[in-house]
């Protein structure tokens, strides 16, 4: 386990000074009543702070459901930021949804927990309040917190637990997997702006189309690769490059889902219909975590997601990072 450095006493420190911000900013609201028992903790995506993408989103979800079930509190999800969750997903055999009179925003009733950025959860694991919690978190802690107790959840199980395909989601599901055949393997590229066409916080593109040109390749032969050490199964291939994923969907064998792709935690709108942009990536990690096997290819330029790692611990599939 990391040690508790003053990096981190640091982040501590700036995230309880934030929480005290934002429950200023409630002030206004101090007549509100208590909220009805059984929503202790709330996770909240709001738009009132960086959530992240959706991998991002998933660590602080299950790290605070599993918070919550270690001590037997009700846990619930407010995502509203940039769309609600339950357009695409729906509770399994855990109702996160929250109910009429559960929220508050009175601050004699609510506490904001803020944690970004931080592993070990060193405040999380100390935290102890009757108010509600309105949590918001990008980091999975669930090892740690699995150390502190003495528990033994499995990120996936959880994460099944808690979700399900909403009725659309579920039938394009459905469709994307009778298109390809099964069973199916996939691998996954992340340029970020490497190649020019996906414009993400301040990453640069390569300088020259030789330089675009030689990456391509590269990654190319990498997947070729790859599908011979698979025994010419179908492949899924997802990325962040749309001139990438044209390239490799040249190749026999090759599967792209349909789609735009875009980041929900860049910063900006979206172009066009904001439904169909983000189910994409909704259908890309589901289709990615019932492969049969899972493999991030990339430069030491390029970014090594931790998307296709969490999408194979939802079935524990075989996941590996391949460099080119």
């Amino acid at each position: 386990m990391e040690k508790y450095t003053l990096r981190y006493r640091w982040l501590d420190f700036r995230h309880t000074l934030k929480e005290y911000r934002l429950a200023l900013t409630r002030l206004k609201w101090r007549y509100e009543p208590a909220p009805v028992k059984g929503a202790d903790a709330v996770m909240c995506v709001d738009g009132r702070q960086y959530h992240g993408g959706l991998c991002d989103r998933f660590k602080g979800i299950i790290t605070l459901y599993a918070y919550c079930k270690q001590r037997g509190l009700g846990f619930r999800i407010k995502h509203e930021h940039p769309f609600p969750l339950e357009d695409y997903l729906l509770p399994a055999s855990y109702d996160w949804l929250l109910k009429p009179g559960e929220w508050t925003t009175n601050i004699r009733y609510c506490r904001f927990f803020h944690m970004r950025g931080e592993n070990l959860a060193v405040r999380l694991r100390k935290l102890h309040t009757a108010k509600q919690i309105h949590y918001s978190g990008n980091r999975n802690c669930l090892h740690i917190l699995n150390q502190d107790k003495g528990t033994d959840y499995k990120w996936g199980e959880l994460f099944l637990e808690l979700f399900r395909p909403a009725p659309d989601m579920a039938t394009r599901l459905e469709r994307l997997k009778a298109e390809i055949g099964d069973p199916y393997h996939a691998s996954v590229f992340r340029f970020q702006n490497l190649l020019g066409d996906f414009k993400e916080y301040r990453y640069k593109a390569l300088e020259s189309e030789e330089a675009r040109e030689e990456l391509i390749s590269k990654c190319l032969n990498a997947l070729k690769k790859r599908m011979e050490d698979c025994g010419g199964s179908p492949m899924l291939v997802t990325s962040d490059s749309v001139t990438f994923l044209a390239r490799a969907a040249r190749i026999p064998g090759v599967y792209i889902i349909p789609g735009t792709v875009a980041h929900m935690g860049g910063g900006g709108k979206v172009a066009g219909n904001s439904y169909e942009v983000y189910m994409k990536a909704f259908l890309d990690f589901y289709m990615l975590s019932d492969a049969q096997s899972i493999a991030c290819i990339g430069t030491s330029q390029m970014y090594p997601s931790a998307f296709p790692s969490y999408a194979a611990l939802v079935h524990e599939r075989p996941f590996v990072r391949l460099s080119v």
